[in-house]
């Protein structure tokens, strides 16, 4: 395993070539992933981080759905399963979320209803994030990558509706 320090935002995983290469980076990762999880202590951000590790590691997290990626849940370590982030719409610099959470919606509950959890991160609560790079995010989980999918389309398709009503818009 190799930070590179003088490089912003790339760690390499390098191993020997031959028979055992694949268990030297899946130690590796999981050595990562463990890094990350005492470092940050169970931020919000992990949740973007695991995703975004797993998303770059084709190999070593074969397993994906069309909007999801297999990979240890970094609030539960020892689950495995399927995740996927979501952006949240914005209006100027205030993150929208609240239609998300909206009974008349009923979003968490359909998420809910195909077998998913849905976590919010951003900097008011809910998944708390002390990091600045860290934009709110909407977490999804779940057992099965069809089932992902679904709560991703279902947010998607509250998101679309939520931006035609209000003017706001998914950040670039």
């Amino acid at each position: 395993l190799k930070i590179l320090s003088h490089v912003a935002n790339v760690i390499r995983i390098e191993t020997n070539p031959g028979k055992y290469a694949m268990d030297s980076l899946r130690k590796a990762k999981i050595e990562l992933e463990n890094f990350f999880l005492d470092y940050l202590n169970l931020d919000g951000c992990i949740g973007r981080l695991f995703y975004d590790l797993a998303l770059s590691c084709q190999y070593l997290h074969p397993q994906r759905g069309r909007s999801c990626v297999y990979q240890r849940n970094p609030w539960e370590p020892s689950e495995m399963g399927y995740m996927s982030v979501l952006e949240v719409p914005y209006l100027g610099t205030t993150a929208h979320t609240r239609h998300l959470l909206s009974k008349e919606l009923r979003v968490l509950s359909r998420v809910r209803s195909v077998g998913c959890t849905m976590k919010f991160v951003d900097k008011r609560g809910r998944i708390p994030t002390n990091w600045v790079a860290c934009k709110p995010y909407v977490w999804l989980w779940g057992h099965k990558p069809g089932d992902v999918d679904d709560a991703v389309k279902i947010l998607n398709d509250a998101n679309r509706e939520h931006m035609n009503t209000c003017g706001c818009h998914l950040s670039r």
